[in-house]
């Protein structure tokens, strides 16, 4: 299939759903990341400190590599996340 021919509609459901996906794994798996993040941390950040500030409140965007000029990235196919501060 020609990526002209792909409509913008077709092109944000693709992208609604993978970030649906990311956000339903995320809670899924909230308790089994904030145990492993607790472990592993040497910060001494706990899931109380965490709770408390208010650091599960954040926004999770997917940008398409067609979004971008060419040389955003790390080249076709490869999926990469962005952590903006």
């Amino acid at each position: 299939m020609n990526s002209d021919s792909i409509s913008q509609e077709a092109i944000n459901a693709w992208r609604d759903y993978v970030l649906k996906q990311i956000v339903e794994n995320l809670e899924a798996n909230k308790d089994k990341i904030m145990d492993q993040f607790e472990h592993e941390n040497t910060h001494g950040l706990t899931r109380q400190d965490i709770n408390q500030e208010g650091l599960l409140d954040f926004d999770i965007a997917i940008t398409l590599h067609r979004d971008k000029k060419q040389s955003f990235g790390l080249g076709l196919g490869f999926f990469k996340a962005t952590i903006i501060r």
